[in-house]
């Protein structure tokens, strides 16, 4: 046997058992999706959550303040209103609905650039098809997927 077939099939086995076993990464995956640059995010209440506690509101908050380029507010009170609509950055006022028509959650959401409000979108993150969800999960669910949503439009 030749010396080059001798040093090749051993590395080839390795190869195999690393693939197959879970040890090689995909050379070419996408690199996790993020905002591309800093929001402000303006939370409106939830449609039909609780009105003193607001506990999926909050939910919903503390999970986007946790995503990286964003600062994230509550503005369904008055006391930031003004100071939301005063910030000139990029920023989106969100209408949050929990369990909208049968869905996990719908949102609907304004972009502001330079002051200006420049468009309005929708997005639908729907049920589990498999049971039934408790809402604390669907909220975390939802907010990852806004999170995705923005940072595949290029926000």
């Amino acid at each position: 046997m030749r010396l080059w077939t001798r040093l090749l099939w051993p590395g080839i086995g390795i190869g195999i058992a690393a693939g197959l076993g879970g040890g090689c990464t995909a050379l070419f995956a996408p690199p996790p999706a993020t905002l591309s640059q800093s929001w402000m995010i303006g939370i409106e209440r939830m449609r039909d959550d609780s009105l003193l506690m607001m506990p999926f509101t909050n939910r919903l908050l503390a999970a986007l303040a946790g995503m990286p380029n964003t600062q994230v507010v509550f503005v369904g009170g008055g006391r930031n209103d003004p100071l939301f609509s005063a910030y000139a950055g990029n920023k989106l006022r969100v209408y949050p609905w929990l369990r909208g028509e049968g869905d996990c959650m719908q949102f609907s959401y304004s972009v502001f650039q330079a002051g200006q409000q420049v468009a309005t979108y929708s997005l639908v993150v729907p049920a589990l098809a498999a049971g039934e969800e408790p809402d604390s999960a669907c909220v975390d669910r939802a907010a990852s997927g806004f999170y995705q949503a923005l940072a595949v439009q290029g926000m």
